[in-house]
């Protein structure tokens, strides 16, 4: 496994990726460092070891360099069998994983070669400090930066190690130019010629500068375990999320597994019903009419009561079949185009029959041309005529049912509205429901299965579109249809009459 894969373990990648960020900014710094040396001897009255702090700032380069080459290598590098003392040792240097998640003694080379930059980097950054003025020079806090690095990429404990070596360096250059065992490069300016071997400056010097340091190191390792720890809790609560949402999504498979299975068992007791029903029906209208020979008054009775029920059996069977083809319309039909128009005119002249028998007055209003859309026909024929004839068989005699039609931009809307009984609001969100039937619509009418109005949704979801409902008791209700028009444009139809 590369340590730069994908499959790399958190806190492997996320340090990978950080010594690729420490060596660019190094490279900044090179370049900045080297600028301000050319700006300080031109324009500061200062005396600097410019020879020894260009080979120390190349020293620096080279480093980089070798630092680039060793990270190439890591990222090609497959993991190997890790010594003991190295993850030991990783697992001193390195924060724990976000959310305790995977094995970090596995970073152990990165970790190694991480805090090797940091030390390297503190003993040259010593290195230009003594070139320049030692403990006289202003930049000696630079440190600093390098301990809130550590505090970021590393432990605690590692962070404080690094900053009690940055402390040990500078009270080397400090001690050595003091006791005359190194050069002192003297700046000049603020510091009296000789203020450097001043044992009380140079003690107080110094432990203000590894209280600094300490304290960067505390505040620095502080900051970054909260932030670590918040990390651990948003990876914790991503996996937490990633797991519910494939248990959701196996228990939304096995459900939609369990619909298709009841459509299916349902299409194939429908199909088998209906042909022994269709013969009972029959066998009984014959019985009754006498063509079999003449039966007693009670017995005709008997007879039409059956062919009534049957005829009623025969209904629920036929919707059963409508709302299986609705639910599995998206696998088993292909979608082609239909005109719309005309087939809402003939479903509307079929109702007007009924109407006409019950004193509803039916009528449609269609605005010009509407186009077509991706359907099936018998769909959609289930879907217009449950709407049209629920509300022929809702509405008192002197009612009125009005169908209206029209393009609106990319859809087309059907709206069916009568003035009729109504829909209580409480059964509103339950109309579309299979076998639901409103108490007043029972009352109404002792016609009427409960499957009208599931075939209606189950149609329109079907052909991309969406139904829904208004209503008032005692003023009548409007079901509204939009379904998608096709993008092409139809072929030429001539506009339906007004009926």
């Amino acid at each position: 496994m590369s340590l730069g894969s994908s499959n790399s373990l958190p806190v492997s990648a996320e340090l990978v990726e950080r010594l690729g960020w420490l060596i660019r900014l190094r490279w900044l710094a090179v370049a900045g460092v080297v600028c301000f040396l050319e700006v300080a001897r031109r324009v500061f009255p200062v005396r600097l070891g410019l020879r020894q702090l260009y080979f120390t700032i190349a020293a620096l380069a080279v480093c980089n360099i070798l630092y680039w080459w060793r990270l190439r290598r890591l990222l090609r590098t497959r993991a190997r069998a890790v010594p003991p003392w190295t993850r030991l040792l990783a697992r001193f240097l390195l924060p724990p994983p976000p959310g305790g998640l995977g094995d970090i003694g596995d970073a152990g080379q990165a970790a190694v070669f991480a805090n090797l930059q940091v030390a390297v980097d503190l003993l040259l950054l010593a290195a230009l400090l003594h070139f320049s003025g030692g403990i006289e020079n202003p930049f000696l806090y630079f440190f600093i930066f390098h301990v809130i690095i550590a505090g970021i990429l590393f432990s605690r404990q590692a962070t404080y190690v690094h900053a009690s070596w940055g402390v040990a360096l500078v009270s080397v250059v400090a001690a050595g130019e003091g006791l005359g065992i190194l050069r002192h490069f003297a700046l000049g300016g603020a510091w009296a010629a000789g203020a450097y071997r001043d044992p009380a400056l140079v003690t107080a010097q110094l432990l203000v500068f590894a209280t600094t340091l300490y304290l960067s190191a505390y505040m620095g390792s502080s900051i970054a375990d909260r932030l670590r720890r918040r990390e651990g809790e948003v990876v914790v609560l991503s996996m937490d999320v990633a797991h519910k949402a494939e248990t959701l999504a196996a228990a939304l498979d096995r459900v939609s597994q369990a619909e298709r299975a009841k459509s299916q068992y349902m299409r194939k007791v429908a199909h088998e019903l209906r042909g022994p029903l269709g013969t009972i029906r029959t066998t009984m209208s014959v019985l009754a009419s006498g063509a079999a020979g003449e039966l007693p008054a009670a017995a005709v009775e008997l007879a039409q009561r059956a062919a009534l029920r049957a005829g009623g059996l025969a209904q629920v069977t036929a919707d059963l079949l409508a709302l299986s083809r609705a639910r599995e319309g998206r696998l088993a039909i292909e979608l082609a185009p239909v005109d719309l128009a005309p087939l809402v005119r003939d479903l509307v002249a079929e109702a007007r029959v009924a109407g006409d028998r019950a004193g509803v007055s039916v009528a449609l209003r269609a605005t010009g041309e509407v186009g077509q859309i991706a359907g099936d026909t018998a769909a959609l024929r289930e879907l217009v005529g449950n709407l049209v004839s629920n509300a022929v068989r809702y509405t008192p005699g002197g009612g009125t049912v009005e169908v209206r039609l029209a393009r609106q931009g990319e859809s087309i809307v059907l709206e069916v509205e009568d003035s009729g009984i109504g829909i209580p609001e409480v059964d509103l969100a339950r109309v579309f429901e299979e076998f639901y039937r409103c108490d007043n619509a029972r009352s109404h009418s002792g016609e009427g299965t409960g499957l009208g109005l599931a075939i209606v949704r189950a149609a329109a979801e079907q052909h991309g579109g969406r139904v829904s409902v208004r209503s008032v008791v005692g003023r009548g209700t409007c079901f509204t249809v939009t379904l998608p028009a096709l993008a092409t444009a139809p072929r030429d139809l001539p506009a339906p009459p007004p009926v």
